[in-house]
């Protein structure tokens, strides 16, 4: 049934992906157009982060508007790492980003006909999911301050949609990205959602560096775009870990058969039963 927060999740979807380039910039790593071969990394970033993790969360709104939390999350994570990136790279356009995005992510819960479901609060820590998240911080904050020096340095390469530069938006996404597992490894209601999403950037802004390396806000290095890709496969399958196993069957259990009781008379009346022998 078409509801409020549905229509207006698919609206933000279409918003994101095509008003704001986000699926646009992910088809020239196709090679559509040469002309942005030079920035191939810093089109990958953009994105990402606006199609698999901003539209991603709304499209789960859409599918599922009784149950947002997860999308609700992932969301209120990109607001504050855009918030983040802005005062890093003292630039505006992150800025601009969130004050979009947060009111975007509200509107859904103003709708009656999609009343949220109480939220699952309970923290359940995951040693997989938790390594992984350790394992990949180092990397990821890397990536993010690289972002942020390369928008404080005047003169580099760098790429603008609706006057919005690249490599801020660059510094939120390594943020994210360092950030999302770590939620992943203590709230297991965001580990679908958030571990398909975030893999799933991981992995292509890992082939992007094999297939870019030397273009603008890609990682020089082959080991690297190989460590992001196994890095991200390893997240998108660890959500299928440390699933709470199912708790022992409480149903009432069926009554025993109630055993047969000797027929008396008829072992009395038995030949060899001495008693039987005596009466006769």
């Amino acid at each position: 049934m078409l509801t409020g927060a549905r229509i207006w999740a698919c609206f933000a979807v279409l918003f994101w992906t095509v008003g704001f380039f986000g699926v646009i910039d992910l088809v020239m790593l196709l090679g559509v157009n040469p002309a942005f071969f030079a920035v191939m990394g810093l089109e990958a970033s953009w994105g990402v982060l606006f199609t698999f993790i901003v539209s991603g969360a709304f499209l789960a709104i859409a599918a599922r508007p009784a149950q947002p939390w997860p999308a609700m999350v992932q969301l209120w994570l990109v607001v504050a790492a855009l918030l983040l990136a802005s005062v890093a790279a003292e630039d505006a356009g992150p800025l601009a980003a969130a004050l979009m995005l947060l009111p975007m992510s509200l509107v859904p819960l103003l709708s009656r006909a999609d009343r949220p479901k109480r939220a699952n609060r309970r923290l359940m820590p995951s040693g997989p999911l938790l390594a992984l998240a350790l394992l990949g911080a180092p990397g990821w904050w890397s990536y993010a301050a690289v972002a942020v020096e390369q928008s404080l340095a005047p003169g580099v390469v760098d790429d603008t949609s609706w006057g919005l530069s690249h490599w801020p938006i660059q510094a939120a996404l390594g943020l994210l990205l360092a950030t999302s597992v770590l939620v992943m490894a203590f709230w297991p209601p965001g580990r679908t959602l958030l571990g398909t999403t975030t893999g799933t950037s991981a992995i292509v802004l890992g082939l992007c560096w094999l297939v870019y390396p030397d273009s603008a806000g890609a990682v020089h290095s082959p080991w690297l775009a190989a460590a992001a890709i196994l890095w991200g496969n390893a997240v998108i399958l660890s959500r299928f870990l440390d699933r709470p196993e199912p708790g022992p069957d409480i149903r009432r259990a069926a009554p025993a058969a109630r055993p047969d009781l000797p027929n008396l008379e008829a072992a009395a009346d038995a030949p060899d039963n001495p008693t039987a022998r005596r009466r006769r």
